[in-house]
């Protein structure tokens, strides 16, 4: 069991789940199945999302990720549209847990957006292969270096370690290791080449000329 929370919707904080500290609270309550939901548009605006992050790990209570992206509120905007830096952070926080504790995180990765003018299956594609190159770029951060970089309070150091990684282009890396696994190097192109949404929204069109309703 995922619990997620929100601090808004109906009203700010007069919410049943208001917070990732009352959705703690809950999973522990409801037993050792349940684990916290963290929905990246489900925060204050400025919140330090990746110390939520590092906090739910830390008392391995996080469960699951909802992600999408946002400008003002919970816009549901696709992932890393408006600050891929965020999730780069968040992702380094995952693979620091996993280097520092030497066991794998268990956690449930899904993507809930909500798309008004970007295709449905374009949206997505753009999602998965953002989360593929953020994810790449926090395994390329030298914890090691950066954990004696804390240590020793050397924070242009410790910066410079994060900013270095997010700066590196792993986009070819990532095409070689779909080409390896017989994929498309380009999936959006691919995507856009094989006609597939054409083809699925002329079958559907011709499809629902064939239902009938009536509200007699």
């Amino acid at each position: 069991m995922l619990v997620e929370y929100k601090p808004f919707e109906p009203a700010f904080y007069h919410t049943d789940i208001a917070d990732w500290g009352m959705a703690l609270l809950l999973s522990r309550e409801a037993g050792p199945q349940a684990k916290v939901l963290m929905d990246t548009g489900h925060h204050y605006a400025a919140q330090n999302i990746e110390q939520i992050v590092a906090w739910l790990l830390s008392e391995e209570m996080l469960g699951g990720f909802h992600f999408n992206d946002r400008r003002y509120a919970d816009d549901d905007l696709t992932m890393g549209s408006i600050d891929p830096y965020q999730v780069f952070r968040i992702f380094h926080e995952i693979h620091f847990f996993e280097w520092e504790t030497g066991q794998r995180a268990d956690i449930a990765y899904m993507v809930d957006q909500s798309h008004n003018l970007k295709g449905k299956i374009e949206a997505m594609i753009q999602t998965v292969t953002m989360a593929q190159q953020l994810f790449a770029k926090a395994a390329l951060v030298d914890v090691k270096k950066l954990a004696a970089a804390q240590q020793n309070c050397d924070l242009v150091q410790a910066e410079s370690l994060l900013q270095d990684a997010f700066a590196t282009d792993v986009r070819p890396a990532i095409q070689d290791w779909r080409s390896s696994k017989g994929l498309p190097r380009d999936p959006m192109e691919a995507f856009r080449q094989s006609g597939y949404l054409e083809r699925i929204t002329k079958e559907r069109a011709a499809k629902n000329t064939h239902n009938v309703s009536s509200y007699a």
